[in-house]
């Protein structure tokens, strides 16, 4: 029997050697597969940061280059709008001329959705009147209206509210612009304003449209800087809508059926503190 013991100590010992190199063995695969994980992380991640610094560089570029074209631009627009002037008793060619002005203003309007995006825009309050403000953007809309389109504007009560007049007025001629633009066979393009009191005060901006809709699951993806359902559209209309919103601590929800149209409904606080 006192033979046997060292055999069976030997044993024990040896099953024992044998489980916990199997557990480190387990443990070391675990290790390794963790250690190739966390190196795709890193990559992915390396990968990330380097697509930012291009996508800064590209947009500090995009600035600058678009600062370069608006000046010419502006001295464009001017002789454009005189040359329309001068060919009032031609209409033939003042229709012409206005075609040269109407491309100038949608290269203004492309130009300051790049120039927003670039800068992350910040709001700059003051006491501002919704009504002058989309009424303004309306007017800027020239090009894109249609004769088959009605246009009706409803203000409710107080139109006045703390925000930012020029980021309004891009927000809004790109909500119309692409309102207009989803209309193929014509319809009714919608403006209602209301003043909101819920737990806080907002003015309730609604922007419809009888236009073809949206698809369900594009509808998540408008609001993303370069999404596009448009052949020739640049995706930044609706992304720079998204930003002015959030710059002025408000929210924009989106509502749409293919075919029956899409309705915008966006609440901008009714009172914040002067920030110039």
């Amino acid at each position: 029997m006192n033979e046997q013991l060292p055999v069976e100590l030997l044993n024990d010992a040896f099953n024992v050697f044998r489980d916990a190199s199997k557990k480190l063995e387990e443990q070391y695969a675990l290790l390794e597969d963790r250690v190739d994980e966390l190196s795709q992380e890193l990559a992915e991640k390396n990968r990330a940061i380097e697509r930012s610094r291009r996508l800064s560089a590209m947009g500090e570029m995009a600035a600058r280059i678009a600062h370069e074209i608006r000046n010419p631009l502006g001295s464009m627009s001017i002789f454009a709008t005189i040359l329309e002037r001068e060919l009032v008793a031609d209409p033939e060619k003042q229709r012409l001329a206005s075609h040269i002005t109407t491309g100038i203003k949608n290269l203004d309007n492309l130009l300051s959705n790049m120039l927003l995006f670039a800068s992350s825009p910040e709001a700059r309050l003051k006491s501002v009147n919704i009504r002058s403000v989309i009424e303004d953007s309306l007017r800027l809309t020239r090009g894109h209206e249609r004769s088959d389109v009605s246009v009706k504007a409803e203000f409710c009560g107080q139109t006045t509210i703390m925000a930012d007049q020029v980021l309004l007025r891009q927000l809004f001629l790109n909500l119309l612009i692409n309102a207009l633009d989803a209309m193929d066979e014509g319809g009714t393009l919608n403006l209602r304003t209301r003043m909101v009191h819920d737990a806080r005060s907002y003015m309730e901006i609604k922007v419809s449209d009888t236009g073809r809709g949206i698809n369900e699951e594009h509808v998540d993806r408008i609001f993303d800087p370069f999404f596009s359902t448009k052949d020739r559209g640049t995706g930044l209309g609706l992304a720079i809508v998204s930003a002015v919103v959030t710059a002025h601590g408000g929210f924009i929800d989106v509502v749409s059926k293919p075919g029956e149209g899409t309705i915008f409904t966006i609440g901008l606080p009714a009172s914040r503190e002067y920030r110039i």
